[in-house]
């Protein structure tokens, strides 16, 4: 920081210790858009915080989460506003990928939550009715209610996501994110999901990977870098993008979708060059075309 940005930095901090939390936020404001650095972040956030801007804080204190770990009394800030935000899974999904702090936060999560079902029973009920009837909606409806069930506590979540992951209605990216959020959510417990063949299959929840650990994926992703990368940057950064797309939909039965990564990987970047293509590429290429009319069908490509 500069002088002046120094001088103004110590002058929102008066303003903090003074208590005057909402014009000490609008300083601190002002002053990040000029210095991003997670000093005025983490004093941003506690003006807000403080101010009861909630919503707002987390907004900021997203912006650089990997800093709030660093120690258990920014971790405690960072749990105080995503519980006020009411970020439930959120704050879930975070501490599950943070065992360091699993067990020293998670009972603050459970009473939040237990308070909240408590004491806003009927928007409760709200949000989990909107969250249930998601498939109801179009898919820009769908993303805003998959977004906002973000805010129910686990046990109301669980009972519409494991709901709407067998409903033919819901966009396949949601059901699909839904499922990847339960893997990060580490549940134990098999269910039953539609999936893009328009057929049930049961899984087991406590044995789905993230979809960068799956093997078949980390494969295909070598082929693509080794092929492209260097020699064309445009190419590699558009099938890799493309990859992506595609394991988006395929979600958490990407292997059985791709039981040959070198058939995904032909029918993804050399399909249309090749005249002697076998059955595996043929049918790499039959899932690919689907995928990419759905995605169509999204405005996605």
């Amino acid at each position: 920081m500069t002088p002046l940005q120094q001088e103004q930095f110590h002058q929102a901090d008066q303003l903090l210790d003074q208590q005057h939390y909402h014009e000490a936020a609008q300083r601190f404001a002002a002053l990040y858009e000029e210095v991003d650095e997670f000093v005025v972040n983490r004093q941003l956030v506690k003006s807000l915080y403080e101010d009861q801007q909630y919503t707002e804080a987390l907004s900021y204190a997203n912006e650089h989460l990997n800093e709030y770990t660093a120690s258990r009394e920014l971790m405690q800030l960072l749990i105080e506003v995503e519980l006020h935000a009411q970020a439930f899974i959120d704050v879930r999904v975070q501490l599950n990928s943070l065992p360091k702090w699993h067990d020293e936060f998670i009972k603050q999560v459970e009473q939040a939550e237990s308070s909240f079902a408590k004491h806003y029973q009927t928007s409760l009920n709200s949000q989990l009715k909107q969250f249930y009837h998601l498939g109801d909606g179009s898919f820009a409806e769908q993303q805003r209610r998959f977004k906002a069930a973000s805010h129910l506590p686990l046990k109301q979540y669980l009972i519409g996501a494991k709901f709407l992951v067998r409903d033919p209605f819901v966009n396949p990216l949601i059901r699909s994110s839904l499922l990847q959020i339960m893997q990060r959510l580490h549940l134990q417990e098999r269910i039953t999901i539609y999936w893009l063949d328009e057929q049930e299959h049961e899984v087991d929840l406590g044995r789905l990977q993230d979809v960068e650990s799956i093997q078949t994926v980390q494969q295909i992703e070598s082929m693509i870098k080794k092929e492209f990368s260097q020699l064309d940057p445009l190419s590699y950064q558009m099938f890799d993008q493309e990859f992506h797309l595609q394991l988006a939909f395929l979600y958490p039965l990407i292997e059985l979708a791709i039981p040959n990564p070198t058939a995904w990987y032909q029918a993804l970047t050399a399909y249309s060059q090749s005249t002697d293509q076998d059955y595996d590429v043929i049918l790499a290429k039959q899932w690919q075309n689907q995928i990419a009319r759905l995605a169509q069908r999204l405005g996605m490509q």
